[in-house]
C-alpha cells in the first residue's frame, strides 16, 4: 500500500523541512533510494516527516542534526524503487503510524511550529 504523496516539482528541486526537528535516519533504504527522517515534537507529540527517492548524495543531513523548517534535506530525484523524478512524502504519527500527508499538511501548513 503507498502511504504517503508523491510530488513533482521536477528534478533537483530542493526539499525543504517542513517543520524544526531532529534527523532520525539519513541514508539509504531500499525501495525510498537516498532519504531522511526527521523527528518533530507537535502539540506534546511526536510527528515524523520521511522524505524519499532523492538525487543520490544531495542530503546534507547526518542522524541528530537539528533541522529549522525550511532547511534543506535534499534534491528531488529518482532513486530507489521510482520511476521518474519525484518526492515521496510520509507523515508518520508517533514516529510510525503513517497518516494522509495532504490532510495532515493542509490542517497544519502556516502554523507555527
Amino acid at each position: 500500500m503507498h502511504e504517503g504523496i508523491d510530488m513533482v516539482p521536477g528534478k533537483n528541486t530542493p526539499i525543504g523541512a517542513i517543520a524544526a526537528g531532529t534527523v532520525r535516519v539519513s541514508g539509504m533504504g531500499g525501495a525510498y533510494g537516498q532519504y531522511a527522517i526527521i523527528d518533530h515534537q507537535i502539540d506534546g507529540q511526536t510527528v515524523s516527516s520521511l522524505y524519499a527517492h532523492m538525487v543520490l548524495g544531495s542530503s546534507p543531513l547526518r542522524v541528530g542534526d537539528r533541522v529549522n523548517v525550511g532547511d534543506l534535506v535534499g534534491r528531488v530525484g529518482n532513486s530507489g524503487v521510482s520511476t521518474g523524478a519525484h518526492l515521496h512524502l510520509s507523515i508518520l504519527l508517533g514516529g510510525t503510524l503513517q497518516i494522509d500527508p495532504q490532510l495532515w499538511l493542509e490542517t497544519n501548513a502556516g502554523r507555527v511550529l
